[in-house]
Parts: C-alpha cells; sequence; structure tokens
C-alpha cells in the first residue's frame, strides 16, 4: 500500500488539469458551432425619406418670447383661411372711369397726413403684444365688405412704427400747449402722364416703399385704382417713373421764413 497516492499528493493536481482541459474543449466546440451557424437575416429599418427636412430647429430667443403657444396658439390659422374669400389676381376688370378714379384717390387722403405719408390705421390695435397685421395685410384678403390691403413694401419688424392708429378707443387728456406746426404737405399730383395717346401711364408718385404695384392696383384696390390687365406681372416694363413728379418743387410757403401764427420771428 506503500505505492497508493495520499490525499494531497501529486495525483490530484493532475486530475483538476483533466478537468479544466475538458472545459475549455467544450467551450472551444461550443464557440465553432455557435460560429459557423447561419446568421438570421433582420430586416432593415425603413428610412423616410426627406426626414432630415422635416426634423425641427430649435427656436431663437426672439421667437420663443414672440410666439403663441398653448392649446389655442394656431386656432386663427385655420380660422382665417376659411373667412378668407377668393380673390383671384388674374381675372381682368373693367377700365375704371374717372369719377371711379377720383373717389378713390380722396379715400386714400383720409388715412394720410399728406401725399405719400404712411396710412393709419382703421381699427383698434393691442399696443402692449405682437400685432398680427401680416394675417390680413400680407398677401391682401377680402372679409364681408371689408378689404384689408396687401402690405405695399416687404414687410419689416415693427408695423407700429410707422403706422399708427387713427382714433384710439382709448383717449387721452388733451395736450395743454399744442406746438405750433406749419408744415403743409404734398397733395396727390392726380394722374400719371402719356407720352401719347394710348401709351402707358408713367407713376404719378416715387416708387421708393411702392414697389408692390398689387397693393393698390390689384384685386383687393379700391374700384378706381384697379389695372384693368392684373394677368401682367412685371408692371415697371410698361409703367415708368416720372421725372417731374420725382423732382417738384414742395408747397409754396413750406420753405419761407414766416413763422406760424402765434409765434415770434426771430431777430439775427
Amino acid at each position: 500500500m506503500s505505492g497508493a497516492p495520499q490525499d494531497g499528493g501529486p495525483g490530484l493536481p493532475a486530475r483538476w488539469l483533466h478537468v479544466a482541459a475538458g472545459i475549455a474543449v467544450a467551450l472551444a466546440f461550443t464557440g465553432y458551432v455557435a460560429g459557423t451557424r447561419p446568421v438570421p437575416e433582420r430586416p432593415e429599418p425603413e428610412s423616410t425619406p426627406g426626414a432630415s427636412a422635416t426634423s425641427e430647429r430649435a427656436p431663437s430667443y426672439r421667437e420663443l418670447r414672440e410666439a403663441r403657444r398653448g392649446d389655442n396658439a394656431r386656432m386663427y390659422e385655420g380660422a382665417m383661411e376659411a373667412l378668407r374669400q377668393g380673390l383671384d389676381p388674374l381675372t381682368p376688370t373693367a377700365v375704371a372711369t374717372v369719377e371711379q378714379r377720383a373717389r378713390a384717390v380722396e379715400a386714400r387722403k383720409a388715412h394720410r397726413a399728406y401725399d405719400g405719408a404712411p396710412p393709419t390705421i382703421p381699427h383698434e390695435v393691442d399696443p402692449l403684444g405682437t400685432p398680427g397685421c401680416l394675417s390680413c395685410h400680407g398677401q391682401g384678403m377680402k372679409l364681408g365688405e371689408r378689404i384689408a390691403p396687401r402690405i405695399s413694401h416687404p414687410p419689416y419688424q415693427s408695423c407700429n412704427q410707422c403706422h399708427v392708429v387713427e382714433a384710439s378707443p382709448k383717449p387721452l387728456a388733451p395736450y395743454p400747449d399744442v406746438p405750433a406746426n406749419r408744415f403743409v404737405g404734398r397733395t396727390s399730383a392726380g394722374g400719371g402722364a402719356r407720352a401719347w395717346p394710348g401709351a402707358p401711364p408713367t407713376m404719378p408718385h416715387a416708387e421708393h416703399m411702392r414697389t408692390e404695384c398689387a397693393s393698390c392696383h390689384g384685386p383687393t384696390g379700391k374700384p378706381g385704382l384697379r389695372t384693368s390687365h392684373p394677368e401682367r406681372q412685371n408692371c415697371v416694363q410698361c409703367h415708368a417713373s416720372s421725372a417731374a413728379l420725382d423732382q417738384r418743387e414742395p408747397p409754396v410757403g413750406l420753405l419761407d421764413s414766416t413763422p406760424p401764427p402765434g409765434v415770434a420771428k426771430e431777430v439775427p
């Protein structure tokens, strides 16, 4: 019995070595089988065309300050489209008569301090909120018998900077000492001159801030000012500026030294 290995003798490590070698062989065989097995095909995710173009852009701080929020943020968008009455900009209209044009020119004067001045606003405007002027005046629209003309110049940030309310529903206290003012604005020049009978008339006003001719002469303009051929889009191709009107002199007495009533004349 002296040749039999004792507990903890040299035969125990060899036995554990055999066990570890068997486990390694089993793991290697399992990995080989798993690696040679065909991989099941996975369906490719469907890509939406133009997904990057429809992704939302992070708004700026100014947009966050002026944007409408809440459940009713866009309630007026569909309402304005439902109320908007179709005005075909390409439908020819009748040629305006002399009386219609005269009435249209007088109506324009009622909302301007002088010829060429920004027109006043004939309705109430909230001075504390952001006015939505372009909702009606951006493209021009007709609501019943009221017509909102299209803006005649590129839109700017603050419409109230030039256009003021004509009659405020909240009158202020009368100013005790109104300063004297002798400013006299230019009157309307009437119609444009023609080089010969039947020639296109020249523009009877400056083109500055009036580049959108359809604002007054389009389908949303007054009947006396509407063009009879709105299908022609390039107006300045035939109607040129008038050098005589662009260089006309100011009204008589505007540049003299006569002081207004109640103001003493300065003695040099």
